[in-house]
């Protein structure tokens, strides 16, 4: 093994641990959640959260992969000043943006609730509204900590802290014998939240000093980010329409199940955000010093491992998923076969490497934003018709097919654009 691959491997072996504590934190609320509050009840607390994750995307305005970019690459320069500034201008457009659309959704709860036909929703978006400016920032942060090459640190503050927060805050109601209901279960993730942004924050005081350079915006990040923004927006679109069309089209039952089945395929996903995390500013300072034989060496090994992992996951689930499923209850069972649907989808995605991230970092943002703006809008027409044609399992077989097609797209424009194949042969 290269000094690459050796660094690429110890790196993701600890942001592994973080990742399986992380989606085991999530797991464990959800089933606990799913027995107490039923599919129905899980159903509106995980489309509350899916409409929070959007409205994020839309506040760090692509500037997460901005921020490992430009970062990894000063870092490799040394050029301290440059990160500083780098950070102050994420920052600055970030939190605008983040207190713009905090009031737009507080201002807009009756639509909302109305489109979904829930009620219940209000005053659960009203309390998780008022985070949304230190989550992005914790976002920041946690991009920020990324691009100095601090992965598993990255993954576990952006992506799983707050996972286990609330798994621990339910267990405090548990043990006082506090009445689990949805108002309560939002409380509890607002003040997870802003715990992990008082977290990240520390962190990066500590990792880099002071945070941020007051400094003049780096407008030049700005135009990087629009077609990031974009990408960011689709390709989480991508991932959400399949739960916003069962809220609009089908059931809060019919949410509970169905997001059941798509967390547990993230353990299929999840070595491949690992790797793409760790991938990501090597990639980019490698790309941008013309180290193209390195770049192709290093995705094709990957790639390789990615693959054999994705076929012992997928497997296992064939063979255990109605096991598994029975954690949350027997109602769940009726996700069995939207999960062996989602499992086909996430095994391309898995199989075709880091395709995406390659895009990125060799500066083809616009290209990887057409390719994922096209596929989002194939993805919200399948899933239209398919979800009212067979309700779950359409929804299962819309996001498949449309995590199958874009991915082997992205292959291909990655062989024409920079000449590498991610794949391993």
């Amino acid at each position: 093994m290269d000094k690459y691959i050796k660094d690429i491997l110890l790196k993701s072996s600890k942001a592994t641990i973080i990742q399986v504590v992380g989606i085991s934190s999530r797991l464990i609320a959800s089933i606990f959640l799913g027995r107490e509050l039923g599919a129905s009840g899980l159903g509106d607390i995980n489309l509350i959260n899916q409409i929070i994750t959007i409205i994020l995307v839309f506040t760090m305005f692509g500037m997460d992969h901005v921020l490992v970019k430009n970062i990894s690459i000063y870092l490799f320069r040394k050029d301290s000043t440059s990160i500083g500034r780098t950070i102050f201008t994420a920052l600055y457009i970030t939190t605008i943006i983040a207190f713009s659309l905090s009031l737009l959704l507080f201002f807009s709860i009756e639509q909302v609730s109305f489109f979904f036909s829930c009620k219940e929703l209000k005053t659960p978006l009203i309390i998780s509204s008022l985070v949304i400016i230190p989550q992005t920032m914790s976002n920041v942060f946690a991009s920020a900590i990324n691009g100095f090459s601090k992965v598993w640190q990255s993954r576990l503050l952006k992506d799983f802290l707050t996972s286990i927060f609330v798994l621990l805050g339910l267990l405090l109601f548990v043990l006082f014998e506090v009445k689990i209901n949805l108002l309560n279960v939002i409380i509890i993730y607002t003040i997870s939240r802003f715990i992990t942004f008082l977290i990240s924050l520390i962190y990066l005081r500590e990792l880099y000093k002071p945070i941020f350079l007051i400094d003049s915006i780096d407008k030049s990040m700005i135009k990087m980010a629009k077609p990031l923004l974009f990408v960011s927006a689709t390709t989480l679109l991508l991932s959400s329409v399949d739960i916003i069309m069962l809220g609009w089209l089908s059931s809060s039952k019919n949410v509970g199940l169905y997001t059941v089945a798509t967390r547990l395929v993230l353990f299929i996903a999840f070595f491949l955000q690992i790797t793409n995390s760790v991938l990501s500013p090597k990639i980019a300072a490698l790309y941008a010093n013309k180290k193209i034989g390195e770049v192709s060496s290093i995705v094709k090994k990957v790639t390789f491992w990615l693959i054999i992992i994705g076929l012992v996951s997928t497997l296992f689930f064939i063979l255990f998923g109605k096991y598994i499923l029975t954690f949350w209850g027997e109602e769940f069972i009726e996700a069995y076969y939207s999960l062996m649907i989602l499992c086909f989808g996430q095994f391309i995605n898995i199989s075709t490497g880091c395709s995406g991230v390659l895009l990125i970092m060799s500066g083809n943002e616009k290209v990887f934003s057409y390719i994922s703006g096209v596929f989002l809008l194939i993805n919200i027409v399948l899933n239209f018709i398919f979800i009212q044609l067979y309700g779950i399992l359409g929804a299962a077989i819309a996001t498949s097919l449309t995590i199958a097609g874009e991915n082997i797209l992205r292959v291909i424009i990655v062989k024409k654009r920079t000449g590498i194949l991610t794949l391993p042969f």
